[in-house]
């Protein structure tokens, strides 16, 4: 305890047992015939005190003011009432000084008290000496004696225990604040954003990685519920608290959390419950980690394992599936041979599928080993009237209305031709598969910024979700039942690889669009008309 403190304390106790000796002195004056005067002095006295008290006075000055007027007191009454008995009243004010534990009051009131004492007993002598025998004197100051020199030695011990229960005190006040200081720099700096929530799931405090983590500042969040998971998590979040509060606790929880901006982030979580000595719990804390950085990781050593096992599968059916595509192929370059047969056209198409079909078993071979690829230059428009061609029979036999605004005729890229084809066909076959009987299919070109000419393949289908197209790229995802998943993400790296862009853009029941940026080189200028 602080020494102020403790001297204050002292005041207040014997201010009031002042003015409750006063109040004792005033009755017994009531049945006496003397003067009434002093007990209201000493009274008026005692209420000054009082308010000195409560002004907050300096505790030292109210404590010599305190014990100059219990020893003024007694002298009067000695004064007013002269007695030898009433010599021994002068011991309490020393008593008083050696209970504050100071020895520099009580050396001061000694040498007073003495020699009031002497000045009374001048005074009255002739009075005193026909009470008392000067025996009872040597004894009274005998006591006197004794008294003091045991206030002093008592005071002495008190005030050094004193000091070394201060000293003690103060360590340990050194010590919890260090403690303190020490958690609130590792709670300031932690990496991993931190918040306390009441029992309410109020927010009661953060550290600044929580601010950065989910973007709410400390003053938004103090004293309020703000949203940290996607409205689809509300529920089990929800639930995840109700069971915190019971005294369950989560830790390394793998979940979705939502920031300010309205962004997802994958969090690793820990919840606790915080409990009070009483062991009971008085608040919740919360850990978040953003783990997407390891999430992401994550994805891509499967998609390379994913990859890696499309590589071994490729190698390993490539050989059996050209065998036959050999014998299919020679048959075809016989019959275009012919040039009687009525069909050439469509064997001449079946033997360009055939060739793409052989570079389609080369792109599944790129995923085990990479390749060399014979870059010229082609009209992207040929590639698209070969693509609708193929395509029209089952378009016109599903009942699908195809409608093309070519607006960047001529349009020259340089590239792998069948390559891009593919890609065309992936494409414009995923739409033919989504859209039913009367649906609608539009492909347009244009020429967009940078030097490049998209290519916009648009239908009226069903449409995909936000998850979907996040996946769409991804090796073997496929919403299809009989499909391999392999067919996007081909066309993604084909794309990629001619220095272009896929974009998709999608709404549930409102259709899809799939635009694709090629850098082109020139327009071909078509031959002046004779």
């Amino acid at each position: 305890m602080d020494i102020t403190v403790y001297i204050n304390k002292r005041n207040r106790l014997f201010i009031q047992l002042f003015a409750l000796g006063l109040l004792f002195h005033t009755l017994l004056s009531l049945f006496s015939p003397y003067e009434h005067a002093l007990p209201i002095l000493a009274f008026l006295y005692c209420t000054l005190l009082f308010v000195l008290y409560k002004l907050n006075i300096n505790n030292q000055l109210l404590q010599i003011l305190i014990l100059s007027g219990l020893n003024g007191y007694i002298f009067f009454i000695n004064l007013d009432t002269p007695n030898y008995v009433h010599i021994i009243l002068f011991i309490f004010p020393l008593f008083v000084a050696s209970l504050y534990h100071s020895i520099t009051s009580y050396l001061l009131l000694l040498p007073i008290t003495v020699f009031e004492v002497i000045y009374l007993f001048n005074t009255n002598f002739n009075l005193f000496e026909n009470t008392i025998e000067f025996t009872d004197l040597y004894v009274l100051m005998l006591f006197f004696i004794l008294i003091s020199v045991t206030a002093i030695v008592h005071s002495q011990l008190l005030q050094k225990t004193f000091f070394n229960m201060a000293e003690q005190q103060s360590s340990l006040e050194r010590a919890l604040d260090s403690k303190e200081g020490y958690l609130y720099m590792f709670f300031e700096n932690a990496k991993d954003g931190i918040a306390v929530f009441d029992l309410d799931a109020k927010i009661i405090e953060i550290n600044p990685a929580f601010e950065l983590l989910y973007g709410w500042s400390r003053e938004e969040c103090i004293g309020s519920r703000v949203p940290l998971v996607p409205p689809e998590n509300s529920d089990a979040a929800i639930d995840r608290i109700k069971r915190v509060l019971s005294g369950e606790s989560f830790y390394s929880f793998e979940t979705k959390d939502m920031k300010k901006d309205g962004t997802f982030f994958d969090a690793q979580l820990t919840l606790s419950p915080i409990y009070n000595k009483s062991g009971e719990i008085v608040a919740m804390s919360l850990i978040t980690r953003d783990i997407s950085y390891r999430k992401e990781a994550e994805k891509l050593i499967l998609q390379s394992e994913k990859l890696k096992l499309a590589g071994e599968i490729a190698a390993g059916v490539a050989h059996e599936i050209r065998n036959p595509m050999t014998v299919i192929s020679g048959f075809i370059q016989m019959m275009n041979e012919d040039n009687q047969h009525p069909y050439q056209t469509y064997t001449k198409i079946i033997e360009s599928e055939l060739e793409r079909i052989n570079l389609i078993i080369s792109e599944f071979l790129i995923l085990a080993k990479p390749h060399v690829t014979t870059v010229k230059e082609f009209s992207l428009e040929k590639i698209m009237q070969d693509v609708v061609f193929l395509y029209k029979p089952e378009l016109n036999l599903r009942g699908i209305v195809l409608t093309v605004a070519w607006n960047a005729p001529n349009t020259v890229v340089i590239g792998e031709q069948n390559q891009i084809k593919q890609v065309f066909i992936n494409i414009v076959k995923n739409a033919v598969e989504v859209l039913e009987k009367e649906g609608s299919l539009h492909i347009s070109s244009t020429h967009e910024n940078d030097g490049f000419i998209g290519i916009h393949v648009r239908d009226n289908g069903a449409g995909m979700t936000q998850e979907v197209q996040k996946q769409i790229f991804e090796p073997f995802f496929t919403t299809k039942t009989t499909g391999t998943g392999l067919g996007m993400m081909i066309s993604e790296k084909i794309i990629q690889e001619h220095g272009g862009k896929i974009n998709i853009n999608s709404r549930v029941n409102k259709g899809t669009q799939v635009s694709i940026l090629l850098p082109f080189k020139s327009p071909k200028k078509s031959a002046p008309s004779i």
